[in-house]
């Protein structure tokens, strides 16, 4: 009887080992969001310079919306994988961060309409979210 507790006591200990750590799911659920969010971001952006591109006028009452800077608690980001997927996202933010600072620039300045190299340059910044974003999406999915 003692020998039988014994070996149901290891296999609960190994199958508890096995399992995901407490708050894991909950970590990638919200780096998923985080995901959608900054993805959306930047196809709101890339959208928002093929309009200038095709020639529409647009309004410095408008802007691109950037998503905040992707922060996860201490003890979540001693997840390698947590840490890699905060990296590629913030490296996505920033990008879609350099295409809205175009904007503004744009918006500041005393010209009448945005030429279409700083569109075109607004809109790479943009699509530079991509690799990063893509990255980020994969790391995910190997989870």
């Amino acid at each position: 009887m003692k020998r039988y507790l014994l070996m149901a006591s290891i296999a609960a200990l190994v199958l508890v080992g096995c399992t995901s750590r407490p708050g894991t799911t909950e970590v990638r659920a919200t780096l998923a969001n985080d995901l959608r969010t900054v993805r959306q971001s930047q196809q709101d952006a890339l959208a928002f310079w093929d309009r200038i591109i095709f020639g529409e006028i647009v309004s410095c009452l408008e802007a691109i919306t950037v998503p905040e800077t992707i922060s996860l608690p201490r003890r979540d980001l001693r997840n390698d994988r947590a840490a890699q997927i905060v990296d590629r996202l913030n490296a996505a933010v920033q990008d879609i961060r350099n295409s809205s600072d175009l904007w503004n620039i744009e918006c500041a300045s005393e010209r009448p309409y945005v030429p279409l190299e700083m569109a075109r340059e607004g809109r790479a910044d943009a699509l530079a979210a991509d690799e990063p974003l893509s990255d980020a999406a994969a790391l995910l999915a190997d989870w």
